[in-house]
C-alpha cells in the first residue's frame, strides 16, 4: 500500500484513521451534525495535521451507503440522511475520495491483510459490536452487493420468543448487554462464568441467533472463510466453539467453513478504506 493514502472510519463516537505506516490520529465524532459538514471538517483537520502529504482518502460510514455515488443514504448512528460524503470531503481536501460502508471496509481489510489473507474463495465478515451487519468479499477484496446489502441486523424475528425484535437486538454485543442490563458484553460473560443462569441464557440466545444468520448466509453464498470481528470476537473459545457446533447442526451435510477471529480489531474499517484509497489512486 502506498504511503500517500489515508483510511478513515467514521463511528458514532470517534473518527479513526489509518496510514500505510499504521494507526493515524483519532478524533471525536462531531455531535448534532445532520449535514455531515462537521465530520468533513474533522477529516480535513486530520489530513492537515499529518506530517506527510496525502493523495487519496477512503471513508467508511455506518448505515445504508451508496458506494458508487459516495452518499450515505441513511445512518441512524450519525443522524444522517442522503449526506454526500464524497463531495463534502473532496471539497475540503481537494483530494479524490472513496466511500463505503464500514462493514464492507472491514471485510476488505480482513481479506487483504487480516484473518483471510492468503485464503481462496469468498470471505464473509461479521463484526459483533453495537449492532450486526455482514459483508462478503471475493478473493480480491471486492464486495458483493452495495447499498443496504448485509444489513441483516435490521431484519425482525417474525415468531418465537424474540418475535418483533430486530436480529441485532439478540445477535450482537450491544444487544447482549442491553438484554442483560449490563454496561457491556464483557460484564455478561463474566457473570456467565460465575454461574449466573440468566447471563448464560442470554449468551445462548446470542450464539443461536448468530448461528441462524450465518447459516443462511453460508448457504446462500458458500464462503470458504467466515471472520468474526467486533467486541464479542474477544470471547475466544466461549464463542467460537459453540458457534462452530451450532453452524454444523444447521448446515447438516453442507460444508462448514472455517470460522476465525478478526485480526484487525477495531481498526478494520480504517484499514479497509486505506486500501480503497490506494486502489482509487492507482486508477
Amino acid at each position: 500500500m502506498t504511503d500517500a493514502v489515508l483510511g478513515v472510519d467514521v463511528g458514532g463516537t470517534a473518527i479513526k484513521s489509518w496510514l500505510a505506516t499504521g494507526a493515524g490520529p483519532t478524533v471525536p465524532t462531531p455531535k448534532d451534525d445532520p449535514t455531515g459538514e462537521r465530520v468533513a471538517d474533522a477529516i480535513a483537520g486530520i489530513v492537515d495535521g499529518l506530517a506527510s502529504p496525502i493523495e487519496a482518502i477512503g471513508v467508511a460510514v455506518p448505515g445504508i451507503v451508496d458506494d458508487s455515488a459516495g452518499v450515505c443514504r441513511r445512518s441512524v448512528n450519525l443522524g444522517w440522511r442522503d449526506v454526500p460524503v464524497r463531495s463534502l470531503v473532496a471539497a475540503r481536501t481537494g483530494l479524490p475520495v472513496a466511500v463505503t460502508h464500514d462493514v464492507r471496509a472491514g471485510a476488505i481489510a480482513e481479506r487483504t491483510s487480516g484473518a483471510g489473507a492468503g485464503t481462496s474463495g469468498l470471505l464473509l465478515f461479521a463484526p459483533l459490536g453495537t449492532g450486526l451487519a455482514v459483508a462478503v468479499v471475493d478473493e480480491h477484496g471486492r464486495p458483493l452487493g452495495s447499498g443496504w446489502a448485509g444489513e441483516v441486523g435490521q431484519l425482525r424475528f417474525p415468531a418465537g420468543p424474540h418475535a418483533g425484535l430486530r436480529v441485532e437486538e439478540i445477535a450482537s454485543a450491544g444487544g447482549l448487554a442491553r438484554r442483560y442490563g449490563a454496561r457491556d458484553a464483557a460484564t455478561v460473560l463474566a457473570a456467565r462464568a460465575a454461574g449466573d443462569e440468566r447471563a448464560a441464557a442470554c449468551w445462548d440466545d446470542t450464539v443461536e441467533a448468530l448461528a441462524d444468520v450465518l447459516a443462511w448466509a453460508i448457504g446462500l453464498v458458500a464462503p470458504s472463510t467466515v471472520v468474526i470481528g467486533g467486541g464479542l470476537a474477544h470471547a475466544g473459545d466461549t464463542l467460537f466453539g459453540p458457534l462452530q457446533a451450532a453452524l454444523e447442526r444447521r448446515l447438516g451435510e453442507l460444508p462448514t467453513p472455517a470460522v476465525l477471529p478478526a485480526e484487525h480489531g477495531s481498526s478494520a474499517a480504517a484499514v479497509g478504506t486505506a486500501r480503497l484509497a490506494a486502489d482509487l489512486l492507482a486508477r
